[in-house]
């Protein structure tokens, strides 16, 4: 069976690479709604595990604690770590959160059959009489309005927090970071033992 750290980086991995894939694909629908609720599902599970009570994934490790934060060594103060974290979370939980308000299960099927299906069929002219309609059309499939502007806020913000801990990880906490990586491990050589003569 897979100890805990390896499942933890596992896990790490899929987030990364559902968050990385959702935000380069911003304007094509439906991926990007199809991998936010990928995002969103991972999250949940990653809940339901830390409610299990193992250590190493408590919801614990995203407060920061600055007990002890002293000015020789405070960058490799956990608090640090645990800061860029908890911002990582806030702004994945936005992200996440906004999009599934402004789709409302429309690109995974869940919207209603009115949501889903247009009244007019795809043959017909659209004619632009009413300015009003067509105003708020982009809102009403997330195009324009508050929540597309909080939720590509906190698409950049994630970005930003993003780049903020991998960067403190590789100059202040390497091993781990080649470790959540999956780089190899770059330790001690075994020292060769003399040869008799």
């Amino acid at each position: 069976m897979m100890n805990i750290m390896n499942r933890v980086r596992l896990y790490h991995a899929l987030l990364a690479i559902l968050a990385i894939a959702a935000y380069l694909t911003g304007e094509i629908d439906p991926v990007h709604a199809w991998l936010g609720y990928g995002v969103s599902t991972v999250i949940v599970l990653r809940l339901l595990w830390a409610l299990g009570g193992e250590r190493q994934v408590g919801l614990m490790l995203f407060y920061p604690n600055f007990e002890g934060l002293k000015l020789k060594g405070a960058a490799t103060h956990p608090a640090i770590s645990r800061v860029l974290m908890l911002g990582i979370a806030l702004c994945l939980l936005t992200v996440t959160g906004t999009g599934i308000a402004m789709d409302q299960g429309r690109s995974i099927g869940l919207g209603s059959a009115a949501e889903r299906t247009s009244t007019q069929s795809p043959a017909e002219p659209r004619y632009a009489d009413e300015g009003e309609d067509d105003e708020h059309e982009g809102e009403e499939h997330g195009e324009e309005g508050p929540l597309s502007e909080i939720h590509e806020l906190a698409g950049n913000l994630l970005l930003a927090f993003v780049g903020m801990h991998v960067t403190y990880l590789l100059l202040f906490k390497r091993p781990l970071a080649k470790f959540m990586l999956f780089l190899p491990r770059t330790g001690k050589k075994k020292p060769v033992p003399p040869t008799s003569t």
